[in-house]
């Protein structure tokens, strides 16, 4: 009988919960096995209704609000450094790699949390037109993004999928496959921070046996594919999201300012010259 050494859950709507299945998965690290939840397209439906839910309170917070929830997370991440280099060593990072990449990850934070308050005035534009009118065009949050993490054993990966688009004001399902137990341990940082329920949600599982509920699911409004991926999945993705105008990004830039602009949709508004 396998010794486990830790059962991880869900964390949805700022709760730790098994997945509706009862299924479950292991992976074994150098220092045991952890129990990790195999989510269904029930366990996606529930996150959804929580991320519109998390999505209306997150994208009304003020950018500066925001960004002080963002730089205290930085701030827990640091306090939490040493087990989180732990953890990454258990997964056969070296020691060297696995402080560096905890350091580039509180760094990443700190980079984003500065950019919560300045995204608006750095994206918005003032159109030039003829005529006795100003046309303005400013970015808004696209709404709830599912993110599919990469398989990567790093944090600063795992923080580049979520980060953009948490940074602007949407919310977010965070699946995550080999980087499992680090992405649920750091759902622990989450819960004790004060971002509220529902806008990052962190799930486990098979992203192939659950792509077509994620695809079709009508109030997902952008799929951000960190991974490869099989063609003829991507391309059912592409087909299934058309359906219901979703938009899909695969492999998006995590490049400075570029990074953001996949979870913004642009409005224009028109107002007349004063005299």
């Amino acid at each position: 009988m396998i010794e486990i050494k830790k059962t991880y859950k869900n964390y949805v709507n700022g709760k730790y919960i098994r997945s509706e299945s009862g299924k479950t998965f292991t992976v074994d690290l150098k220092d045991g096995v952890y129990e990790i939840p195999l989510s269904s397209r029930k366990d996606i439906r529930d996150a959804v209704v929580s991320s519109k839910t998390g999505f209306k309170q997150w994208s009304k917070t003020t950018p500066f609000t925001r960004m002080q929830i963002l730089y205290r997370l930085s701030e827990m991440i640091e306090g939490n450094k040493d087990s989180y280099v732990e953890l990454l060593k258990s997964h056969g990072v070296s020691a060297q790699g696995a402080k560096k990449d905890v350091d580039l990850s509180i760094q990443n934070l700190v980079w984003f949390a500065g950019l919560a308050d300045k995204w608006e005035q750095l994206t918005g534009n003032l159109n030039p037109v003829s005529g006795e009118y100003f046309n303005i065009s400013h970015q808004n949050p696209i709404g709830v993004v599912f993110s599919l993490n990469k398989d990567e054993l790093s944090l600063n990966s795992l923080l580049q999928s979520i980060l953009p688009p948490l940074t602007v004001g949407c919310s977010v399902i965070s699946l995550s496959d080999n980087a499992s137990v680090l992405a649920l341990k750091f759902a622990e940082d989450i819960n004790n921070s004060d971002i509220p329920s529902g806008v990052l949600n962190m799930m486990s599982g098979n992203f192939e046996l659950i792509h077509e509920d994620v695809s079709k699911h009508v109030e997902i409004n952008l799929i951000s594919i960190h991974s490869s991926i099989n063609d003829e999945i991507l391309k059912n993705i592409e087909e299934n999201a058309s359906l219901s105008v979703k938009r899909v990004k695969h492999l998006p830039s995590n490049e400075g300012l570029s990074s953001i602009l996949p979870y913004l949709e642009t409005k224009t508004v028109w107002h007349p010259k004063g005299t």
